[in-house]
C-alpha cells in the first residue's frame, strides 16, 4: 500500500478571522500588557544547537533605557570577541581573545548585527507591532491537533531592520492567545518552501511570557539560555 505523507496543515473550515493588528495585540497583551513598559534588563545566551550539540553561543545584555549593550562569543576564525557597545550611537568598545581592538568599527557592526538577531529569536512575537511593520490576515488555519491559529503574514518597509525582505507567517492559538509556530522566509535565503519554527518552553520572566526554545523543523534549536529579565539593572553589569 502507497502511503501518502500528511500535510504540514490543513485548512480550517471557513471562519471569520480577525483584523492583523487586532490578532497581533490579542498576542503582544497576553504575552506582556504593562509589564513590557517595566522591562528594563535583559540578560541571556543565545545558542544554536545541532545534533544535540552547542555549535555558536552569544552571551549578552542590555538595558533597554538607556541601549547599554554587551555581546561576547567566539568569531568564524575562533578568536573570543567582547563587544561593550551603546545601540543609540552604535558607539563602543572591543577586544579579541583579551586585547583590545584600537579600531573597533567593524566588531561594534557585529554587535549591533548580533542584537537585531538574537533579541529578535527572543522577543519577536512582542514586535508585530513595532514601526515599519505590515501585517496582514492569512486566514484561519489548524494545527496537527486541530487546534484554530489566526495567521497573521508579517513583513516590511524598506530600510526597517537589515534584512526588509525576510516574511515571516505567525500562528497566533485562538484559546491561549500565544504564538505556537511561525514559518518564515528571509530574504537571503536560497529555499522555496518557508522553514517551519515551533515554539516551546514558554515561561515567565518579570511577568512577560517567553518562549526560551525555538525548534526548526530542520532540527536546529534556538535556545535563549540563561534568561534573566529584571526591572532594575545589575550593579556593574556592563562594567
Amino acid at each position: 500500500m502507497t502511503m501518502v505523507a500528511a500535510p504540514l496543515y490543513v485548512q480550517a473550515q471557513p471562519a471569520v478571522s480577525p483584523a492583523p493588528r487586532e490578532t497581533a495585540a490579542r498576542a503582544v497583551n497576553v504575552m506582556a500588557g504593562p509589564a513590557w513598559d517595566k522591562a528594563r534588563y535583559f540578560s541571556f545566551s543565545f545558542n544554536v544547537e545541532r545534533d544535540g550539540k552547542i555549535a555558536v553561543s552569544f552571551p549578552q545584555q542590555w538595558d533597554r533605557v538607556t541601549g547599554d549593550y554587551r555581546v561576547s562569543g567566539k568569531d568564524r576564525e575562533g578568536h573570543d570577541f567582547d563587544i561593550r557597545m551603546n545601540l543609540n550611537t552604535r558607539k563602543g568598545t572591543a577586544s579579541l581573545d583579551g586585547k583590545p581592538v584600537a579600531d573597533p568599527a567593524d566588531l561594534l557592526k557585529r554587535g549591533y548585527g548580533r542584537f537585531i538577531n538574537d533579541t529578535w529569536w527572543l522577543l519577536m512575537p512582542l514586535k508585530l507591532l513595532d514601526p515599519g511593520t505590515k501585517l496582514e490576515s492569512a486566514g484561519v488555519r489548524q494545527d496537527e491537533c486541530g487546534l484554530s491559529h489566526d495567521v497573521v503574514k508579517l513583513t516590511f518597509e524598506q530600510g526597517i531592520g537589515l534584512t526588509p525582505g525576510d516574511q515571516y507567517w505567525v500562528w497566533i492559538n485562538r484559546d491561549s492567545g500565544l504564538v505556537d509556530r511561525w514559518e518564515m522566509l528571509l530574504q537571503n535565503s536560497k529555499d522555496e518552501r518557508p522553514t517551519v519554527v515551533f515554539l516551546r518552553e514558554y515561561g515567565r520572566y518579570a511577568n512577560l511570557i517567553l518562549s526560551t526554545l525555538k525548534e526548526e523543523d530542520n532540527g536546529i534549536k534556538i535556545r535563549l539560555a540563561d534568561l534573566v529579565v529584571s526591572t532594575e539593572v545589575p550593579p556593574n553589569a556592563f562594567k
